[in-house]
């Protein structure tokens, strides 16, 4: 089968994607990844042959580690809003391309609206293929311990009608350009209605009694590639080997503040609590020096994560598996888009003690967020 695999976003959304690939094409299916040149690495190491979209303005602008503030100005608004539009545009005249020769199409969330149109326009199969959804946006409806299927479909529902707004140009355009019939795809909600989707986490994590909605299957983790000649570099293993198992510290693609102050903060909570500390730098380029403290760039958290004592992440949703998975204790510290689901869903199952909201993180003074730690 000739398999068309689009995805963009952040590492956390990328890599479980490349690991789905790289067992697609191990089990004899013809696979195309269609991504940003930022990521298309992840895909040829595989093996897996990539259809570049060009992102490269687009991501420095919305990808750039910055404060993520509750307040936006109306300018700043319309500046994120218009990228985002400039975005979609690029990603539907890429995917529409790419898509020549393909059979099936599979869609990442951030690309599902405008695959889903372009599936429908020219006869293709489209399966959404989600790490998270947008029904996790409003963890309030969709993740508590009475969370139910109608509470998520309720959520998902908001946040696609939210989101209209930047996929409206691309879809438009896409009509035009396959002279649609009227009664086709007039917007995006109205594919995604009628999608099929494969969620790519446990669904033991669900609340009880929780049902997906219609065309929609938890199908478990895609774990990231790892190769198999991959060795901790000679720092890190001697940091490792040089006493008490370390406490993980990282917090993924979205920068909760200053990556100076974060870096202060975690130094502080570190010596306090008397604890060794392995620090992924992550997008905000963290840079925390001190005793028992080393500070890593990337590093395969199935791996890692076995050797940890305890970990205080972002809650991402492959963060979360992946510690599952090794079996350790969690603080997750979340801070924007699906991260609070997670973290109320593992508070919920009673998988960790408590979450830390990540504004709370660098609203405090650095001795109370040592307490604060201390305490989870």
């Amino acid at each position: 089968m000739r398999i068309l695999l689009v995805t963009w976003g952040s590492t956390g959304d990328v890599l479980p994607y490349a690991g789905l690939g790289a067992r697609l094409k191990a089990a004899g299916h013809e696979v195309t990844a269609c991504t940003s040149e930022r990521h298309a690495p992840r895909f040829r190491d595989c093996g897996i042959p990539v259809h570049v979209l060009a992102l490269a303005r687009q991501e420095e602008s919305a990808l750039a580690a910055e404060r993520f503030d509750r307040w936006q100005s109306p300018a700043r608004f319309h500046r994120r809003m218009r990228n985002g539009q400039d975005m979609a545009q690029v990603i539907a005249q890429g995917v529409l391309k790419a898509s020549d020769g393909a059979q099936v199409i599979l869609a990442h969330p951030l690309v599902h609206p405008l695959c889903a149109v372009i599936a429908e326009g020219t006869g293709r199969v489209c399966i959404g293929i989600y790490t998270a959804s947008p029904g996790m946006l409003l963890p309030w409806l969709s993740a508590g311990r009475r969370a139910t299927g109608r509470g998520y479909r309720i959520a998902e529902t908001a946040a696609w009608a939210a989101m209209h707004p930047l996929y409206t140009p691309a879809v438009s355009w896409l009509r035009r350009e396959l002279t649609m019939r009227k009664d086709q795809a007039r917007t995006s909600a109205s594919v995604l209605r009628r999608a099929r989707v494969l969620h790519g986490y446990s669904p033991a994590l669900l609340p009880k009694g929780f049902t997906l909605p219609d065309g929609h299957t938890c199908a478990g983790y895609w774990w990231p590639p790892r190769d198999s000649t991959w060795c901790p570099d000679r720092e890190l293993a001697d940091f490792l080997a040089s006493g008490p198992a370390p406490v993980y510290f990282g917090f993924g693609s979205v920068s909760p503040g200053d990556a100076e102050q974060l870096g202060r903060t975690l130094k502080t909570v570190v010596r306090q609590l008397g604890v060794r500390a392995i620090v992924q730098a992550g997008w905000q380029g963290l840079d925390v020096a001190g005793d028992g403290i080393l500070t890593i760039g990337e590093c395969p958290h199935d791996w890692l994560f076995p050797r940890m004592a305890a970990l205080v992440h972002h809650a991402g949703p492959g963060t979360v598996g992946a510690g599952l998975r090794a079996g350790v204790p969690a603080v997750p510290v979340p801070l924007a888009y699906d991260q609070p689901f997670w973290a109320r869903r593992l508070t919920t199952l009673e998988l960790s003690p408590a979450f830390i909201n990540a504004r709370r993180l660098m609203g405090s003074t650095e001795s109370g967020n040592a307490r604060c730690c201390s305490r989870q």
